[in-house]
């Protein structure tokens, strides 16, 4: 691009000038030449200057997402132990108040088993209180023979 501008402005200013028609001697020409292999030198070293810099760049971006990288994997490994940690808390607390209960619930049931039998024996009772009860009665009734 500088090589077709400066060309460009080398062009408009030869024919620009009074003599138009006169010749370019072999020194002009060799002038004209150098000042174009400058501009190519030039332009060869600013090339390679970027080149080097997008180079560095590129390369500091690969160290950055290897640290990105990095950093991902060191955030997954805290989240799963994280996760892990609270699985085995809900499981706490869970243990800690199911088998508690489980207890309690056992204890009930057999509680309730217990009293429900000496209800029913309570009423087998009360039933052969009654039985009892009415055969006194019945006895009672019966005038008894004294000899």
């Amino acid at each position: 691009m500088k090589i077709l501008g400066l060309s460009l402005i080398i062009a408009i200013i030869l024919c620009a000038g009074p003599p138009i028609s006169a010749e370019l001697s072999v020194e002009d020409l060799e002038k004209i030449r150098q000042i174009v292999n400058a501009s190519e030198v030039r332009l060869g070293k600013r090339l390679d200057e970027v080149k080097k810099g997008l180079d560095i760049r590129i390369e500091d971006q690969g160290k950055r997402i290897t640290g990105l990288g990095d950093r991902i994997t060191d955030l997954r490994e805290r989240i799963g132990f994280q996760g892990h940690l609270i699985i085995a808390l809900i499981v706490a607390i869970i243990a800690f108040v199911a088998v508690p209960m489980g207890v309690i619930v056992y204890q009930y049931n057999r509680n309730r088993d217990q009293q429900a039998a000496e209800i029913k024996a309570l009423r087998d009772q009360q039933a052969e209180i009654e039985t009892l009860r009415r055969r006194i009665e019945e006895l009672e009734r019966k005038p008894i023979i004294q000899a």
